[in-house]
């Protein structure tokens, strides 16, 4: 099945596009899915993403279909799921 990542800010600028198609097999879990993305993408996309552990980074806000999800609870993504990683903002 098909999902699709949004990318904001410093995410969109080094993946290189605010969004992309990923292929993922049913069942698949969103944490092994961002961690299966940072390893695709280079340091300044997987810094944003995953801790040097391949933990999901803590700054990192992720929404399901329109509603900010928890990684403490089971996350189930459906055929044409959108993901929306949204990075910290810095400024004032």
């Amino acid at each position: 099945m098909q999902i699709t990542f949004r990318y904001t800010s410093q995410l969109a600028t080094a993946a290189g596009a605010a969004e992309e198609m990923v292929e993922v097999e049913n069942g698949s879990s969103l944490v092994d899915l961002l961690r299966d993305l940072a390893a695709k993408h280079d340091t300044d996309f997987s810094k944003f993403v995953v801790d040097k552990d391949g933990n999901v980074a803590p700054t990192l806000v992720v929404a399901v279909n329109g509603s900010q999800v928890s990684f403490e609870e089971l996350v189930s993504l459906d055929k044409d799921s959108e993901v929306m990683l949204i990075t910290p903002m810095s400024g004032g």
